[in-house]
């Protein structure tokens, strides 16, 4: 009875240090999903699928991709997965500010102007294709390392 619980101790510890965090590229993955699971949820919260956009919501959204954002950027890659880190961040950050600067030239719109110059808008559109090609680079070099995932962005 002893030995089995001693076993099985041994067995929940070792899994639990498997997890833990000590290993790094896992760790980071798991960080930068997070941030990204996060940055979903808030964008979808703040433009609901098929609803019109307004100021506001677009607000919301950029605010929700400036959060992930920085939450990725404090973070410490691991040497594998450097490159694809810089280029993620570097990708985003010009979609954040593009997407600030649209909100401030954008600021006297009424609402109809605003969703006119958000239709016509190709700058931003080409750069989320930038951000979506980042993420997918990101997403196979950890996938190349034993942690698949999607991060949704």
């Amino acid at each position: 009875m002893r030995l089995s619980r001693f076993l099985a101790g041994a067995l929940l510890a070792a899994t639990l240090a498997a997890c833990s965090g000590d290993d790094a590229v896992g760790g980071y993955v798991t960080d930068v999903a997070a941030a990204t699971t996060q940055m979903t949820r808030d964008s979808f919260a703040a433009l609901p699928p098929g609803a019109a956009p307004t100021r506001e919501q677009i607000a919301g959204v950029v605010a929700a991709r400036r959060t992930a954002l920085d939450a990725i950027s404090r973070l410490s890659p691991p040497d594998e997965m450097q490159p694809e880190h810089l280029a993620l961040t570097t990708a985003m950050g010009g979609f954040v500010t593009a997407g600030e600067g649209f909100l401030v030239e954008t600021a006297g719109l009424d609402p109809a102007a605003f969703l006119s110059a958000l239709e016509a808008s190709t700058d931003l559109d080409s750069l989320a294709a930038t951000v979506s090609a980042a993420c997918t680079a990101w997403e196979r070099r950890a996938g190349e390392l034993g942690h698949p995932i999607e991060l949704g962005c």
